[in-house]
């Protein structure tokens, strides 16, 4: 009995690490729960931090249709407007 105990939990928190670096933490979680949770840990630390969104240093809004551009772009990928270089 404690050893399906002791196989949730970790499985939770494995699941718990994956949902904090932006992975799905439900779907890590069953991996863990139905092979190892050490499988799910080694299966999440070789996928590794998945990046947040776009941020200011990557990203611009487009002044015509405010929708996020790459900061390097000269013409908006959504409405075709001309850019300002930075």
């Amino acid at each position: 009995m404690e050893l399906i105990i002791g196989w949730a939990f970790f499985a939770a928190v494995v699941g718990f690490m994956a949902s904090t670096w932006n992975r799905s933490g439900f779907g890590y979680f069953l991996l863990s729960l139905i092979l190892s949770p050490l499988i799910g840990l080694i299966f999440l630390l070789l996928a590794g931090r998945r990046e947040e969104g776009p941020t200011p240093d990557t990203h611009v809004k487009c002044p015509d249709c405010k929708e996020l551009v790459l900061k390097d772009a000269r013409k908006c990928k959504h409405c075709g407007c001309q850019l300002a270089t930075q």
